[in-house]
């Protein structure tokens, strides 16, 4: 009876050892997991911070390329309004050439690097609102869209260039100080009120009166077709595309601050 009594005592000490080796294992998991979670939630916010950087670069690269393309747009509307109705000897080399110098905007730069991190890193499961991830998700979609809608609008830029390269005449003995002086000026966001009829060397090469390379007419319709079929998309772009796109940048700049910097 003592011997049972003894080992009775021992077997209930035995397990109360085990349990409270087992309860501060689950503590020490806990206040691990605590840490972890700390941990990947402080990364978050470094996340976050750098995240909203690269939106708010975004957005002013986007606007400049709204700009631009509204710019190149109003062009195509002055060269169709220039040659309607003119027969192909009225038309002006020199404007045509200024007027078609660069339809293509620039090609998007997104600041990718933030959120390529938090891909490869596997950190956009420890975002715990799935509507930030949800977010995230269609702004990088819409980005990868814009950047095909760019390849597309190159393209078709390229086809009107080709064209505009057989009808128009750009051998001005001055073409050298016209691209520097007035060609970069052109489409150039920083100088959006230019205006290149009163440019010294755009007169100057208006003095030496070349003509168009062809005497077709229908070369100049085909051009304009051209270009307002390019002008649709861009309007696209203008109208419906990059305003979605800020909007949804500056959504998710608001919702990250909200959640991770306040």
């Amino acid at each position: 009876m003592l011997t049972e009594n003894k080992f009775s005592k021992y077997l209930i000490y035995a397990i109360g050892e085990i349990v409270l080796v087992v309860i501060g294992i689950l503590i020490a998991l806990q206040i691990n997991n605590w840490d972890i979670s700390k941990n990947q939630q402080e990364k978050i916010k470094d996340y976050a911070r750098l995240y909203i950087r690269d939106l708010e670069a975004d957005i002013i690269m986007a606007e400049t390329n709204w700009k631009l393309i509204n710019n190149i747009s109003d062009k195509i509307d002055s060269l169709a309004l220039s040659v309607e109705n003119k027969g192909i000897e009225e038309i002006s080399n020199i404007d045509f050439l200024c007027l078609t110098f660069k339809i293509l905007y620039r090609p998007y730069r997104w600041n990718r690097s933030t959120i390529d991190q938090m891909k490869n890193s596997g950190s956009l499961q420890y975002i715990k609102d799935i509507s930030i991830t949800k977010k995230i998700g269609e702004y990088d979609a819409l980005t990868h869209h814009l950047d095909e809608d760019y390849l597309n609008d190159k393209a078709q830029s390229e086809n009107a260039l080709n064209q505009i390269s057989q009808v128009v005449n750009s051998r001005y003995i001055n073409i050298k100080e016209l691209r520097k002086k007035v060609f970069v000026k052109i489409n150039n966001p920083l100088f959006d009120k230019f205006q290149f009829y009163a440019e010294p060397e755009y007169l100057k090469a208006k003095s030496y009166n070349l003509k168009l390379i062809t005497k077709d007419i229908h070369d100049v319709d085909k051009i304009i077709n051209s270009l307002i079929r390019l002008q649709a998309y861009y309007e696209i772009r203008s109208a419906t595309e990059i305003p979605e796109l800020t909007s949804k940048a500056k959504e998710l700049i608001s919702v990250l601050k909200e959640t991770y910097l306040e």
